[in-house]
């Protein structure tokens, strides 16, 4: 007698064989087929589809716990200020010394006491205080590293055959057929614009973020909502800077700043925004990938500007920038 067993499924007989042994295996065969309905009846009752999920409601308590949470990322943005007052008394102190014979200031004085702060005039004291004289007043230098961009994939250009010459100065290299962007220059750079927009926000302006991409739209209007500013990641109407009295009818204050996620539109052309901020004299701040013209960006940032991980990166660092601002605005007592 033969016999030939499948891989899969039940054994099978050649031949003629017995009527017991034809028995015995129809019973296995039944037993086995059971077993497996059976799992899969209980693996479906188990595993409810998506469909019949029944929808999140969130109660009151869930929505508060939420708000905390929102409170608390700000006092992490306000503690990483705080942890920066030892610099700023170090700057201080180093500016003294060129202070000492306008103020009539003893030379051997290390720190400016309060009996000192009171003999000044209110003059006198907003020059001492005025933060144009440091060159990072507000912290913004530790908000993020270098590793910290290169772990948001910020050095990643485009193609070789994409390069724009005016990016030329801020490329590293190439590597397997994509460029590599420069992060040394990028973190001064950053550096440079995030410390301008921390001016802006202590000086009361009104800051516009600008987006096109429909990808990085709520990254981009959460972060200018949490730092309590302006978005704009709609498609650009060229009305909107150069004829806004006719558009909305009356005089309107155009923004202080614009910080461009993307300097170019979907469609890889460069967005209108650039050229009317540069008409109305507006300083901009723009995230110029490998293939974009950083001619007529008031703060060009060389980046990466398709990745997710990226936008999110620029859109925290701008936040919490504009926050310690704010932040520091507040603390200044009002004359």
């Amino acid at each position: 007698m033969e016999y030939e067993a499948a891989v899969k499924g039940p054994l099978k007989l050649k031949g003629t064989a017995n009527k017991d042994i034809q028995k015995k295996l129809k019973k296995k065969n039944k037993e086995k087929a059971k077993n497996d309905g059976e799992s899969s009846k209980a693996k479906e009752q188990n595993e409810t589809p998506q469909s019949y999920k029944q929808p999140v409601v969130k109660t009151k308590a869930q929505l508060k716990f939420e708000q905390m949470k929102e409170e608390q990322q700000k006092k992490r943005i306000l503690e990483k200020a705080s942890k920066t007052h030892k610099q700023r008394v170090e700057e201080f102190n180093r500016h003294l010394d060129s202070l000492t014979e306008h103020f009539d200031i003893p030379k051997n004085a290390t720190a400016v006491k309060d009996n000192q702060l009171t003999d000044l005039k209110e003059s006198e004291l907003k020059e001492i205080r005025n933060p144009l004289r440091f060159p990072d007043y507000f912290g913004v230098s530790n908000l993020f590293r270098l590793k910290d961009l290169f772990d948001a994939k910020v050095h990643y250009g485009h193609k070789e055959g994409t390069l724009h010459p005016n990016m030329k100065p801020y490329i590293f290299g190439s590597r397997l057929g994509h460029i590599i962007i420069d992060l040394d220059k990028t973190t001064e750079l950053l550096q440079d614009a995030l410390n301008f927009t921390a001016h802006i926000a202590y000086r009361g302006g009104i800051i516009l973020f600008v987006s096109h991409y429909p990808q990085h739209t709520l990254t981009v209007e959460k972060a200018a909502k949490e730092a309590g500013e302006y978005a704009h990641a709609r498609e650009w109407d060229f009305h909107l800077l150069t004829n806004s009295e006719k558009v909305y009818n009356g005089v309107t204050r155009l923004p202080d700043l614009i910080i461009m996620v993307s300097t170019l539109n979907p469609q890889m052309q460069e967005h209108t925004a650039i050229n009317d901020a540069a008409k109305m004299c507006i300083p901009t701040i723009g995230i110029v990938d490998s293939n974009s013209n950083p001619n007529l960006i008031t703060y060009p940032v060389p980046g990466n500007d398709d990745s997710p991980t990226a936008v999110q990166l620029y859109c925290n660092l701008f936040r919490d920038a504009i926050l310690l601002g704010k932040a520091k605005k507040s603390e200044v007592p009002s004359s």
